[in-house]
């Protein structure tokens, strides 16, 4: 294994073995990347994907849904960095491996998404670059989920010196990021307002490694009892407020639902073989699976084919399945693996 903590989504080698705890959470981490590509095939609004009413059930299933796809991601993060943690009196080598493991990739898949929004909606060329270099540096489309994850470990040699050593500081940690978050995801430096919002889920996630360990019958039982009432309450709230008010980031049940799922998800999610391994590939389904969506719904729609049901389905096989015969072509050359996947 390598002496640097896996990147978020980036894949275990293989051979390596793994205690059953990390098996679960890779089945997790395939569960979180189903769950985002359903949300990009249906589409986030009711003018994009496949254009789904906002009032419709199907846009209430996505906005509940909201306090569980990136916390899941945030947290096994969290959860995983604990394997392989920093050394605090030497975090140059940790922060050098996830800047060539996310900083890489970012770059390299902003510029090519933006250039194909640019091919779709052609700028003067000055125009072009000023709009490149705003996707480099503010919350730009699906990525700003990696400017946030960096500036998370941008932070955690300081965290790990003051805060994340102890149960009690890993609270304040948890609790400070809660404060910090903002209901809305707007335009900002560097997806600062989302690495708040992540912030709280990545602190569990090493609380639970370090501090919480396996979830007896009590426990289990207790959190369940928490998250069905969390979940009944979101439910009831984005069934009667307006559409998209009912979910929204920074509030007690976002703290309570993508705190406790992955939890519970971790501890006793069955090992299903197949979400394992989309959960290895995670890093690659989550950079490239929109590409696929929209090539999908662009053959379908060609050849005159609009029925929903066929529409969902072929995109979720496309967006999970093309990554990852992707990743295996770009693993084969040293500059392509290091360019699109971060790896040496």
């Amino acid at each position: 294994m390598s002496s640097q903590a896996p990147a978020p989504g980036v894949p275990l080698p293989a051979a390596a073995r793994m205690p059953k705890a990390v098996d679960r959470v890779q089945v997790t981490r395939g569960l979180a990347c189903l769950l985002l590509v359903l949300f990009h095939v249906v589409g986030g609004k009711a003018d994009d994907g496949l254009r789904i009413a906002d009032a419709s059930i199907g846009r209430q299933i996505l906005d509940v849904l909201l306090y569980v796809r990136m916390p899941l991601f945030a947290f096994i993060s969290g959860y995983v960095y604990t394997l392989k943690p920093l050394d605090p009196a030497r975090p140059g080598p940790f922060l050098q491996g996830k800047l060539r493991r996310l900083a890489l990739p970012l770059l390299t898949a902003t510029t090519i998404f933006y250039l194909a929004a640019l091919a779709r909606a052609p700028q003067p060329p000055a125009g072009a670059a000023l709009g490149l270099l705003h996707a480099y540096v503010f919350s730009y489309g699906i990525y700003w989920f990696l400017q946030a994850m960096l500036l998370i470990f941008l932070l955690l040699p300081l965290l790990e010196r003051f805060l994340l050593h102890s149960p009690v500081g890993c609270a304040a940690a948890v609790l400070a990021g809660f404060l910090l978050t903002v209901p809305a995801e707007p335009i900002d430096l560097l997806s600062i307002n989302g690495a708040a919002f992540l912030a709280p889920f990545f602190f569990i996630g090493i609380a639970a490694r370090r501090f919480i360990g396996p979830l007896g019958p009590g426990w289990t039982l207790a959190l369940l009892a928490i998250l069905v009432v969390a979940f009944a309450l979101h439910i009831h709230n984005v069934a009667t407020l307006p559409p998209h008010m009912g979910a929204r980031r920074g509030t007690w049940l976002s703290l309570l639902i993508g705190g406790i799922t992955p939890l519970l998800l971790v501890a006793h999610v069955p090992r299903v073989a197949l979400l394992a391994r989309i959960g290895h590939a995670s890093f690659a389904i989550f950079l490239f699976h929109i590409f696929f969506i929209v090539a999908m719904r662009m053959l379908l729609r060609a050849i005159g084919i609009e029925d929903f049901a066929i529409h969902l389905l072929a995109g979720l096989a496309a967006a999970i399945a093309g990554p990852m015969l992707l990743e295996m072509l770009l693993a084969k050359g040293k500059t392509t693996r290091r360019l699109f996947l971060g790896l040496r």
